[in-house]
């Protein structure tokens, strides 16, 4: 690394230091004022002027073979800094909410500092909420679920391929219950007039909603204008400081329609989710390519503990003793980018371990077995690679 970018990494690492000791201190003193006012099942008493300051810190290390290497390089270790986040949630009233994400990480020689979702909110209406901003678009269960929040250390390959990310700007209408949920927005994918621009919606419900257990099903569309922009898929196959070796054919668009079904559960320490995502995409020659993506998901705590569900997702866990909670989780995902003739097609088979201590930390170890066919990088696309993770929440 030169010089130069070592003093920005320092002077930034200072800052991010600074940011996260601030923050602990803003939290402790950050003051709430309720307001009395009436409570259902769906809704939370009146409040006025609470400020939410919220922050984590996830560090870890990368070790993967040739197939995660674009020049198939044998042996491959990195430490990283997977994420940092400090973000700030700001409720005027009732009505109106403010919130900001900020995001730094570091890759190899690479850093990072985003700002994440950036939105106003206005929860006046009975029918539902509004946004306006920076946000995730509503599509794909694993995709919506807050990065501290996941059983795994990356979103799996047919999310990472499929659903789409944070738009630079939207606007969304939404509405959230216990039992069900809805949302449905336009969107620009970056400040560019001409970049990709999206309509995308998504519904879910909870048939079974008991205390022992829950069951989730979804379903989300997205049609994305791309205005003859290139598209092509990269990935880096579930390794955050892997090369992008998953790809597909690379063409000038003119749009993108894209499906995504869901089913997930929990029954006592079990937990289950599973997501298929289909493509398809127009050539700016009216050529069609179809792509399509799955993965399934088991979760099992050997400590006893039960996942909570509500309001179309799982809750940060708890665990039920002083000495911590021990979860293990399996995935398999795949993906086929393979048409015409161009492209590949994946699988990778995830093996893990997730220890929580409290609700402040925790420590998550993956194996992953992946396999490619179809186009590649270099010739001998192979071999296995272990991820781990360490989550501090302040």
């Amino acid at each position: 690394m030169k010089p130069d970018c070592q003093r920005r990494s320092m002077q930034l690492s200072r800052l991010l230091l600074v940011s996260f000791l601030a923050t602990a201190s803003l939290h402790s003193q950050a003051q709430s004022v309720p307001v009395d006012g009436p409570s259902t099942e769906d809704s939370e008493p009146t409040r006025d002027n609470r400020l939410d300051i919220n922050a984590y810190l996830v560090i870890g290390l990368d070790d993967y073979g040739a197939f995660h290497d674009k020049e198939g390089t044998e042996s491959n270790t990195h430490f990283i800094l997977r994420k940092a986040k400090l973000g700030f949630d700001y409720e005027f009233n009732n009505a109106w909410r403010a919130e900001l994400g900020l995001d730094y990480s570091i890759e190899r020689d690479n850093q990072s500092l985003d700002v994440g979702d950036a939105n106003i909110d206005y929860r006046g209406f009975d029918f539902g909420n509004i946004q306006i901003g920076r946000m995730l678009e509503p599509f794909g269960f694993e995709r919506l679920d807050g990065f501290s929040s996941l059983m795994t250390n990356e979103r799996s390959l047919a999310t990472s391929v499929f659903a789409p990310g944070r738009s630079s700007y939207g606007l969304r209408l939404n509405n959230k219950k216990k039992s069900y949920t809805w949302a449905i927005g336009i969107f620009q994918e970056a400040s560019d007039p001409a970049s990709p621009r999206s309509i995308t919606g998504r519904v879910t419900a909870a048939p079974v909603r008991e205390p022992q257990g829950a069951l989730h099903l979804g379903l989300a569309a997205s049609y994305r204008d791309f205005q003859d922009q290139e598209f092509q898929i990269k990935d880096e196959a579930e390794v955050f400081s892997a090369d992008n070796v998953i790809r597909s054919a690379r063409f000038d668009a003119k749009d993108v329609q894209l499906i995504g079904a869901e089913l997930a559960g929990v029954y006592h320490s079990l937990t289950f989710s599973s997501e298929a995502m289909t493509q398809q995409i127009t050539q700016t020659n009216d050529r069609r390519w179809h792509y399509s993506g799955f993965y399934t998901q088991l979760a099992y705590f050997l400590t006893g503990e039960q996942r909570e569900y509500s309001k179309g997702e799982f809750k940060r866990v708890k665990p039920l003793r002083d000495i911590g909670a021990v979860e293990l989780v399996s995935r398999f995902s795949a993906v086929d980018l393979q048409d015409n003739g161009i492209g590949a097609k994946a699988q990778i088979l995830m093996l893990g371990v997730n220890y929580y201590w409290k609700k402040r930390f925790l420590i998550r170890l993956n194996y992953l077995i992946p396999d490619l066919s179809g186009n590649a990088l270099h010739d001998d696309p192979k071999g296995e690679a272990i991820t781990l993770r360490a989550q501090y929440r302040f």
